[in-house]
């Protein structure tokens, strides 16, 4: 999939995280932000999407629990979260 665009657009596409223009700013910002490395749901809503987008906290509760729902986070043991590394690198890719 990683060497096939379309086979990466289209696992991005099924995703649905660049559905809304909303939701796909708030995953850039929080790729941005957290660059693979963990974060709790706290620094997820705060740090990256409110402060990356919209500047709103219910705004950005919506975000994450959207993006929560289309399971862009791998959780780790400890409940921190991580964004899930496949749609990462499609997206990276250009998917």
């Amino acid at each position: 999939m990683l060497t096939d665009l379309s086979e990466a657009r289209a696992f991005v596409e099924a995703t649905g995280v660049q559905s809304d223009a909303a939701l796909a700013a708030g995953y850039r910002a929080l790729d941005k932000q957290f660059q693979g490395s963990t974060a709790d749901t706290e620094d997820v809503v705060t740090a990256a999407i409110a402060y990356e987008t919209s500047g709103y906290e219910e705004e950005a509760r919506w975000g994450f629990a959207c993006l929560d729902a289309m399971q862009v986070f791998d959780r780790e043991e400890d409940g921190r979260l991580r964004l899930e590394p496949l749609l990462q690198k499609c997206l990276s890719t250009g998917g």
